[in-house]
């Protein structure tokens, strides 16, 4: 028998053991994927949530995330123009092309948004599922699609989700009543 021994889990834990009987264990504390991109420079707000790793790119420090943002999965920030890369070898150049980007306070991004170099994401705004961001956003403001445009304000989009879900409760509701009363 061993005078000391450690053991490693799947999950993380280590256990270690003097002459078999256990001395203390810990468990490694998995970062999230807010704590991972401050890591890599990106400037993130308070209470933040990335429901998966968004890709950051080459140059993560470019990136200002506000408050209370939600990012969804598979979403990509892109801090530069890749396509410069073939001028500067037809004309022997050595250009760039580097942008930062912001988002405010309060916004939502949706899955597989791409946000391109140079934009500015205003507080309060929803940019679609699969859209393309090549222009500033404004405060207050729903945009979508490739490349994304303006769709409707904030407060129009909560007012119509808040008349669907309205209207879905009145039809549970009345479904609940025939089904207790036999006529459903």
């Amino acid at each position: 028998m061993k005078l000391f021994k450690k053991i490693k889990f799947e999950n993380g834990e280590r256990k270690f053991f003097i002459l078999g009987i256990p001395i203390f264990s810990y468990k490694k504390k998995e970062l999230s994927y807010v704590e991972k991109a401050r890591l890599q420079g990106v400037k993130v707000g308070e209470n933040c949530v990335f429901v998966t790793m968004p890709s950051f790119g080459t140059e993560p420090y470019f990136i200002t995330i506000g408050d209370n943002v939600k990012i969804s999965f598979d979403v990509t920030f892109l801090t530069h123009d890749g396509g410069i890369w073939v001028g500067n070898n037809l004309e022997k150049t050595d250009y760039s092309k580097l942008g930062e980007i912001k988002i405010g306070n309060n916004c939502f991004i949706g899955c597989r948004t791409i946000i391109m170099p140079n934009v500015t994401i205003g507080n309060n705004c929803v940019i679609g599922a699969g859209s393309i961001v090549t222009k500033n956003v404004p405060d207050g403001e729903v945009w979508a699609g490739n490349p994304a445009h303006f769709i409707k304000t904030t407060s129009e989009y909560h007012k119509q989700i808040e008349k669907i879900n309205t209207e879905e409760k009145q039809q549970n509701m009345k479904n609940f009543v025939e089904t207790l009363r036999g006529t459903n």
